[in-house]
């Protein structure tokens, strides 16, 4: 009883601190609030770059193309983003908001920036954290493509007391954490109060590549469903830009961890909104969202 109490107490406290820390960062950001344009459907698919996106895109192609389409980070390298005409576009890799024109090593990016500038020629929304305005691509890509609308989203971890944090994150002043850019994306579309969000291509598989070497050096092999396998290899995940210390295996399993848990948060705000997220990745981890096979085209 005396231990129950006590535990109730120190979570009530632990709470009031993060909450009160919430609302500084808020007021500090508060010009920075996310505004949302409407949805343009009842409905929205959220791709992944996971390898099990390869499947769904063969099985379930016309179901997406159906629905309103959101792609995140490097998906624009793989053909299918020209077919696809995706109205949505998220990225949050901080690399792409570094890079500049002197970058010699992200391939990658200057990838992306090529397609969005040459090949992009449908409306689309590009939804980027508020710290990337005046980087050197939104500048390129707002300068360089008129059929691209930037929105910026306020990137402000938001926690403590869940009433006041789902008002945060409703009316734009903050997000759950975001591990990883797909919370992001599927924060972003709650908000936007889609009916329903189904989730394709979120293998969350990382666990599965993880190799340690001689030298203690964690690797880990990231396969995009648009990557060639033989082509990807295991490679250190640095801690640091000088790339001196890769991650140990404690804080590389705290980052599935924060992962993981993050879609639990999220799952319970999706309620909260009356959003339903539905998990039709053809593999996935993810264990938070109900898992469906999808069989037919959404009705409109």
């Amino acid at each position: 009883m005396l231990e129950a109490g006590f535990n109730s107490v120190s979570n009530f406290l632990s709470e009031l601190f993060t909450s009160l820390l919430s609302l500084v960062k808020v007021v500090l950001r508060a010009r920075h609030r996310t505004r949302l344009p409407p949805r343009q459907r009842p409905v929205c698919s959220v791709l992944g770059n996971g390898p099990s996106l390869n499947e769904s895109l063969t099985d379930h192609l016309d179901f997406i193309r159906q629905t309103e389409v959101v792609c995140v980070n490097n998906f624009a390298h793989a053909d299918v983003f020209l077919e696809l005409r995706p109205q949505n576009y998220v990225i949050s890799d901080p690399n792409y908001f570094v890079f500049t024109e002197q970058t010699t090593d992200r391939d990658d990016i200057r990838r992306t920036l090529a397609i969005f500038l040459e090949r992009v020629n449908w409306p689309m929304t590009l939804y980027v954290p508020h710290f990337a305005k005046n980087s050197y691509l939104l500048g390129l890509i707002e300068q360089g493509n008129p059929q691209i609308k930037v929105v910026y989203f306020n990137y402000t971890v938001v926690s403590g007391f869940r009433w006041l944090a789902y008002w945060l994150y409703a009316n734009g002043f903050g997000m759950p954490r975001a591990q990883t850019v797909i919370i992001a994306a599927l924060t972003l579309m709650v908000n936007r109060r889609f009916e329903t969000i189904y989730l394709f291509g979120a293998d969350t598989s990382w666990h599965e590549q993880i190799r340690l070497n001689d030298q203690n050096q964690l690797l880990i092999k990231q396969i995009h469903f648009y990557d060639k396998p033989k082509d990807v290899t295991h490679q250190p995940v640095y801690m640091d830009a000088h790339r001196q210390r890769t991650f140990s295996m404690s804080a590389q399993f705290l980052s599935l961890h924060k992962a993981f848990l993050g879609y639990e948060v999220l799952r319970d705000y999706a309620n909260y909104r009356g959003v339903t997220i539905l998990n039709a990745s053809a593999k996935s981890y993810i264990d938070a969202f109900e898992r469906v096979s999808v069989k037919k085209p959404v009705s409109q």
